[in-house]
């Protein structure tokens, strides 16, 4: 369903409107060629230390929807910033950081499966079983953790590689930091089961790195004014609440009281702060069209 969104985000100037691959194609092409190279130099450390790259890779090469990367690189272009090779692989770089957080989600929650495939630490629990080792289930957590921190530090050395000038970066790292201290408050917090409002908690557990941080960080890649930045604002902190009440009511999870309502309510608040006034046009029709995702239409 995203290809098909995609498609008819993109303009004649950064991605045909009529290539139904464009920008998933583009942040794929990148992640494939980046960790293709980081896997050689680790093979040149030692053959054996791939493991962990190779469940990184196998993560990615089982599929997602790169929706971060879409809202980083449409944050981007809303602000006016061109299309280019440093905004594809500073905007890939969020779809690394979200494959650790994958990795350490699937070993806090004990789940056996994502993408259709065994998680990370059940996969090489399996292998350390194979092998002989002692506390196999030991090593396969302890592998997956590996496995996460990697994807992290790969996350961060692709986009400070992307391209962008250093004025630019330290903008943007600023919001990225702030982001990955969102990320690990609503993790905890969810994990014991802390006693919290809906939406605070629906946006630092999810919102805040799915749709909010994405856009702030492509934002301020391209230099965006106060004014730019806050209709983003406007747009990604309700559509992000609405992204992670929905993956809470799909999962059972959700708090006493929060409906489909809720969500459809912030989706629509999202979708009234877009303004063709300051925002980039085509980047206003994507954004809408992504909003329309989320919320599964």
């Amino acid at each position: 369903m995203l290809l098909g969104i995609l498609a008819a985000m993109a303009s004649p100037s950064s991605l045909s409107p009529t290539d139904p691959v464009a920008l998933q194609d583009r942040i794929d092409d990148v992640l494939r060629s980046f960790l293709s190279a980081r896997r050689q130099e680790l093979a040149w450390i030692d053959p054996r230390a791939t493991d962990p790259i190779d469940e990184v890779i196998g993560l990615f090469e089982a599929g997602g929807k790169r929706i971060r990367p879409a809202f980083c690189y449409w944050g981007y272009r809303a602000a006016g910033g061109p299309h280019g090779e440093p905004i594809l692989r500073a905007a890939a770089s969020l779809e690394l950081l979200h494959t650790m957080a994958l990795i350490h989600d699937d070993v806090m929650d004990a789940s056996a499966a994502r993408r259709g495939r065994p998680t990370v630490h059940t996969r090489q629990a399996e292998a350390a079983a194979r092998r002989g080792q002692p506390e196999p289930e030991r090593i396969g957590t302890a592998v997956a953790i590996l496995a996460g921190d990697l994807a992290s530090v790969l996350a961060d050395q692709l986009l400070l590689e992307s391209g962008f000038a250093p004025v630019r970066l330290a903008a943007a790292l600023g919001r990225y930091h702030r982001m990955r201290t969102e990320m690990a408050a609503g993790a905890h917090l969810g994990l014991i089961g802390a006693d919290a409002d809906a939406r605070r908690l629906a946006s630092l557990k999810g919102g805040s790195y799915t749709v909010e941080g994405p856009l702030l960080i492509g934002a301020a890649l391209a230099g965006a004014s106060i004014l730019v930045a806050t209709r983003l604002e406007r747009f990604g902190e309700p559509l992000g609440e609405a992204f992670q009440l929905l993956d809470d009511l799909r999962d059972g999870d959700a708090a006493p009281g929060v409906t489909m309502i809720d969500a459809t309510k912030l989706i629509a608040e999202a979708r009234d702060a877009l303004d063709p006034d300051v925002l980039d046009t085509d980047a206003v029709r994507a954004l809408g069209l992504l909003a329309d995702l989320v919320g599964g239409s």
